[in-house]
């Protein structure tokens, strides 16, 4: 494994690969989710149940860009 995470092994590895959102309250919690995959932005990875959006540093963005040929924030 050459990425720090699985997570993030699994987006340089697999094309078209989307993390679980993040959201820690569950779906019966107010602002809660049910954790669905997200979908890129163009800049992150975002939840279209809840809104949560993924934090990964620029560097490990810069590079994903990179490696999937994204040149105009669609994927």
């Amino acid at each position: 494994m050459t990425e720090e995470t699985i997570v993030r092994e699994n987006l340089m590895t697999q094309e078209g690969y989307t993390p679980y959102c993040g959201n820690n309250a569950g779906r019966k919690i107010a602002g809660g989710c049910s954790n669905p995959r997200t979908k890129w932005n163009g800049g992150q990875f975002r939840c279209t149940e809840c809104g949560w959006t993924s934090q990964f540093p620029f560097d490990f963005i810069k590079k994903y860009k990179v490696r999937w040929a994204i040149t105009n924030n669609k994927k």
